[in-house]
């Protein structure tokens, strides 16, 4: 099974897909307003020395002409000890530099670079500023602090955020040197002032020369695939965060599920193995998939009176449910009825796969002793909110008939959190739970029935999907054909890392690219085996 791609999950990656391919047209409009600056974006200061870098080494690495003038603000003189090597290689390569600080009347700079003291009280004090412009090209970073950190950056100055603009228009890039030149007046060397004025004669737009913010067709591009490289490794930082978080959480797992009382019938952890994630909620909190799987006919005439019946109709739940779990993943009986699986750092695509394989095994255990059909209704959602929302999975299964044969996946809306629920079918044939993501522009989910006892009333109609995310971590992100998740890589590599090595004859290479084609093995192990 672990080799098949079940119907939830197909859909899941044929709709990000679609999504990618719609996007790459139907996001020309944000990706120009990004281009053109109209869109400032939120930044931490771990981005804005990454991007500042890259101004700095095109200017050194690339072909100039003259006069090249670099203006950089920097806040304090201690941000511009760490660069004072690049910039004392940048003025003795004929580059005219100018560098602004806070503090301090004094600033012992490399020669051949102008320094200028900010008052604490003007805008500039605030800004994060890298400009360097020539007559044929220019480079822009500029940013305002805007005195708060992102509490998922680790380190206080790291976490720093800034809204921000960058790219590589010549004519917006001339359009903020203009500006720093004239906030900075006279404190700019009359020679410096000059060469700047100079320069933005020669290569501003003049006269009926068309102008734009956003640059050339050349810069535009330039720019556009920039903010995309920005984009995806944003994304695969926030699924490196969520590996160390899993791994983390991998021993409270552990320990709770060793201390935890088991239902007698099921073997299973009770709901009191959910108490662990009661913590606040933040965001910074690890985010848990939940599936919520209700199978009526346990509570139903077969069982009833039937102890024997009931116990191995529980055991063929249990194991359904635990055969596609990873180490740090549980599976919980609530209930008569009720089951639920919880998955820390799990993607929707992850957890939309493991209700397909799990939705598979349902339907062949219904199939032999004790006779007891086990399909039913699951509600799933990746949510950070603690403790973890069961009542609102609970409320969102009324969206379906308890027997849903033939109904399609249902939008059951979003929490109080602004999380999406996901109502569906699970263990009848043909059950395909799927609803992708609005950007997918595919046919919609089946609206919740009004009457869900008359499923014979029930109409489809068009409504947006919930998002089911299939990408890096981003939030709205989506994820081009062939690339794996960060998310479903770092629960895979997380659980070879702890399945790991298992004897002279099961051992598992855990360094195994996740990337190559034919992973996973075809064989349904969790590593490929050493030679």
């Amino acid at each position: 099974m672990l080799g098949n791609e079940g119907p939830l999950a197909h859909a899941v990656r044929t709709a990000s897909e679609r999504a990618y391919v719609d996007g790459l047209t139907a996001g020309g409009e944000e990706a120009w307003a990004r281009a053109s600056g109209a869109r400032p974006e939120p930044a931490s200061k771990r981005l804005l020395v990454h991007l500042s870098h890259s101004i700095e080494r095109a200017v050194m690495s690339g072909p100039r002409a003259d006069p090249t003038v670099v203006v950089a603000l920097f806040q304090r003189l201690e941000f511009f000890d760490r660069e004072r090597a690049v910039y004392a290689r940048m003025a003795e390569a004929g580059v005219r530099v100018v560098v602004g600080f806070v503090d301090g009347d004094r600033h012992d700079v490399p020669d051949g670079v102008h320094a200028v003291v900010l008052d604490p009280t003007e805008p500039l004090a605030d800004e994060w500023t890298v400009v360097a412009a020539g007559p044929e090209a220019g480079a822009f970073l500029v940013a305002t602090d805007q005195h708060r950190r992102d509490p998922q950056e680790s380190g206080e100055q790291a976490g720093r955020v800034f809204l921000g603009r960058w790219g590589y228009s010549q004519a917006q890039t001339g359009s903020e040197l203009a500006r720093l030149r004239f906030a900075l007046g006279d404190r700019l060397d009359p020679d410096l002032r000059r060469t700047i004025d100079h320069l933005l004669a020669r290569s501003m737009p003049s006269g009926g020369t068309p102008a734009s913010s956003s640059g050339t067709t050349g810069e535009a591009w330039a720019t556009t695939s920039l903010n995309h490289m920005i984009d995806r490794l944003l994304s695969a930082r926030a699924g490196t965060r969520e590996l160390r978080a899993q791994l983390a959480d991998a021993q409270q797992a552990a320990a709770a599920r060793a201390a935890a009382e088991l239902d007698p019938s099921s073997g299973l952890p009770t709901a009191e193995v959910l108490g662990r994630w009661t913590g606040p909620a933040d965001p910074e909190a690890l985010p848990v998939g939940i599936a919520l799987f209700d199978l009526p006919e346990l509570a139903g005439d077969r069982v009833r009176g039937d102890a024997r019946a009931a116990y191995f109709a529980a055991h063929q739940v249990a194991a359904a449910l635990t055969q596609p779990l990873g180490p740090v993943d549980t599976a919980v009986r609530l209930s008569e009825r009720e089951f639920a699986l919880v998955v820390p750092g799990a993607s929707d695509r992850h957890l939309a796969g493991m209700c397909d394989r799990i939705g598979d095994q349902l339907q062949l255990a219904s199939q032999g002793y004790p006779g007891v059909g086990l399909q039913g209704r699951l509600a799933m959602i990746v949510t950070r909110v603690r403790p973890l929302p069961i009542d609102d999975l609970r409320a969102a299964l009324g969206h379906l008939p308890e027997q849903p044969y033939g109904y399609r996946p249902v939008d059951a809306g979003e929490t109080p959190a602004g999380e999406r629920i996901v109502v569906a079918a699970t263990g009848s044939p043909g059950a395909d739970p799927v609803a992708p993501p609005p950007q997918a522009h595919a046919p919609a989910p089946q609206r919740a029935p009004a009457d869900p006892a008359d499923p014979a009333e029930a109409t489809p109609a068009r409504r947006p999907r919930p998002y089911l995310d299939a990408g890096s971590g981003g939030q709205g992100a989506s994820r081009p054909a062939g690339e794996n998740d960060p998310h479903d890589a770092a629960q895979e590599a997380l659980r070879r890392l702890v399945s790991g090595d298992g004897g002279a004859d099961n051992r598992y290479d855990v360094f195994a690219d996740l990337s190559e084609p034919g992973w996973p093995p075809a064989g349904g192990g969790h590593g490929q085996r050493r030679p």
